[in-house]
């Protein structure tokens, strides 16, 4: 067991004796007064529950519904158990209440865990700049594998125009700006041969703190740069679900 601070620190080597501290056990169905002694939260395996553990707590700061002990001179606001690196950047993330600031924190560690996915398993499997889709003649393009950016057609006889090889692609066929849209994109010859896939209802990060439409956002605008996204995230829209989605006014 290790505790979370008034600040959002996660203090993992406290040698504190938790069974003397005061503090509740986290239900999701309970209700809470406006202050409460330390929160003790034990985390799973299961990723849905975490997920609305992590939403729940962020109801409780909208309700302005406040944990806090103190023992020893320290302030405790969390007790927390059976925790993942996830867990603790959505409880770090938690304490950013700057919206703006939060969203580039969380884009920037689920761009880096899915970039340490990618390398780890190497599912395209480059070799002289040309991917496995290309070797097996399952993909559009000889080279460069799926990075060829595209504008949607205004031609109701065409699906796309204006194909060319993205800009954000580097010398050393590298991303320039960490499209994080591209990162959650596996092509249909990784996908149908059970290759390599995403779902992103498996991100933590992602299904806690992002509405319907910004996780469209973040799935949908590839080939656009990190800040563009970040500015989408944040745009105040109040166009109802069905409509935004159907406009596509996810889209950069």
């Amino acid at each position: 067991m290790v505790y979370v601070d008034n600040f959002g620190n996660i203090i993992e080597n406290s040698n504190i004796n938790f069974s003397n501290i005061d503090s509740i056990n986290f239900e999701l169905d309970k209700k809470y007064k406006s202050t409460n002694p330390a929160l003790s939260i034990k985390f799973s395996n299961n990723i849905e529950k975490n997920i609305k553990y992590i939403q729940k707590l962020l109801d409780f700061q909208k309700l302005h519904i406040d944990f806090m002990t103190e023992y020893n001179g320290k302030k405790i606001k969390y007790v927390i158990s059976n925790y993942n690196n996830d867990v603790k950047i959505a409880l770090k993330a938690l304490f950013i209440n700057n919206s703006k600031k939060q969203y580039l924190f969380l884009y920037d560690n689920i761009f880096k865990s899915l970039d340490i996915l990618w390398n780890k398993n190497n599912p395209c499997k480059f070799c002289n700049n040309i991917c496995s889709a290309s070797k097996n003649n399952k993909s559009a393009y000889k080279e460069n594998g799926c990075c060829y950016s595209f504008d949607y057609s205004k031609n109701i006889f065409k699906f796309i125009d204006n194909v060319k090889l993205c800009k954000y692609l580097g010398k050393d066929k590298n991303c320039m700006t960490e499209n994080i849209s591209c990162k959650f994109f596996a092509c249909n010859y990784l996908k149908r041969n059970n290759i390599f896939n995403i779902d992103m209802k498996n991100y933590i990060l992602v299904q806690a703190f992002f509405n319907k439409k910004q996780k469209l956002v973040l799935k949908y605008n590839y080939f656009k740069s990190k800040e563009e996204i970040i500015e989408k995230l944040i745009e105040k829209n109040n166009t109802p679900f069905l409509i935004y989605y159907f406009f596509s006014k996810y889209r950069i």
